[in-house]
């Protein structure tokens, strides 16, 4: 009797199971219809939400320049940056000319470049993420792991570990059509990109200045425009034109960030333009800040083991910015 009394008292409390309750059961609105593009496929993503949707099928899709956020972002990691941190220099080879004039020949998106000319590791990534330059992807991964195949072995294993399992890189600049991915992939590459503060500074920069070039643009055209703030264009002839998009989208005085991809749309860059824009102006609207829980909402009850309940109150309000249509469950 006394080891059963002691067990009984020495024994771990029993879990207390609590069970949700939420005071929400009709959705909020109704769900829009977006004008999700007729061509290629699509995705929307509310950064910290989730997907909004997508269009197209489950095959990846050349995916272009878009590749060089992946690039990009490898060098970054390898060689971090701070901001107003130009990093290190690197001085053009002649190799390096051969393979502009190289690339210009098969009409690749590239920039001149001089034997011994200097430039520092953001110009390189500046003339790499503004106006594309296929040639400066090519420097950056030999000055990075000494040449281009094993950067793009880097380039894949980097897509793995992110869990994008619909991309393939076949080269650093995406201009191969065997570099391929699907719009949600290329989201959560952007988003990742996106925490680096230079890589999130570069992309939103309209022009910036190369010492043999001279003034450069971005090829983003929407930058600027309705909250967008980045992230990366992208068009050849078998990829049709992609675009990598984040936009803040100010909803009920709260500033939301929202990413999209669209590939494989008709009109090259302007195609891909104007469907993103399209996807951007229908879904602003429907976004609308939520109060889900009110102050002093029940939100849980739990019964004890020993046969005793109790509930969990809201000590406040949450609200969240959410699309018309979701239920919260």
């Amino acid at each position: 009797m006394l080891a059963a009394a002691a067990f009984q008292y020495l024994r771990p409390l029993p879990v207390t199971a609590a069970t949700s309750i939420v005071p929400l059961a009709q959705p909020f609105g109704t769900a829009p219809a977006l004008p999700w593009p007729s061509h290629g496929a699509a995705a929307l993503v509310i950064d910290g939400l989730g997907q909004v949707g997508s269009s197209g099928g489950p095959a990846p899709l050349p995916m272009a320049s878009t590749a060089k956020m992946m690039t990009a972002l490898i060098v970054l990691e390898d060689h971090p940056l701070a901001l107003n941190d130009p990093g290190p220099v690197i001085t053009v080879s002649r190799a390096d000319v051969s393979t502009y004039i190289s690339q210009q020949n098969q009409g690749k998106s590239v920039l001149p470049v001089v034997a011994g000319e200097h430039l520092t590791e953001y110009q390189l990534l500046q003339g790499l993420l503004l106006p594309s330059a296929s040639n400066f992807a090519d420097m950056l991964a030999i000055w990075d792991l000494g040449g281009v195949p094993p950067f793009v072995n880097r380039m894949n294993a980097r897509a793995a570990s992110l869990g994008m399992s619909a991309t393939h890189y076949a080269d650093v600049s995406g201009f191969s059509a065997l570099s391929v991915s699907i719009p949600s992939d290329l989201i959560v590459l952007a988003q990742t990109a996106m925490r680096l503060p230079v890589f999130k500074q570069i992309v939103a920069q309209p022009q910036a200045s190369l010492p043999v070039n001279g003034l450069i643009h971005n090829l983003d055209a929407l930058l600027g425009k309705g909250g967008v703030v980045g992230v990366k264009t992208g068009h050849t002839d078998q990829a049709g034109g992609c675009f990598v998009v984040a936009a803040d989208l100010v909803i009920d005085g709260q500033s939301v960030r929202v990413y999209g991809a669209v590939m494989g749309q008709p009109g090259a860059l302007n195609g891909a333009f104007a469907a993103t824009t399209a996807l951007l102006q229908a879904l602003g609207p429907a976004l609308h800040l939520r109060k889900v829980v009110q102050r002093n909402d029940v939100i849980a009850r739990y019964q004890t083991g020993w046969a005793e309940s109790g509930t969990v109150v809201a000590s406040q309000s949450v609200a969240w910015v959410l699309i018309d249509g979701t239920t919260i469950s």
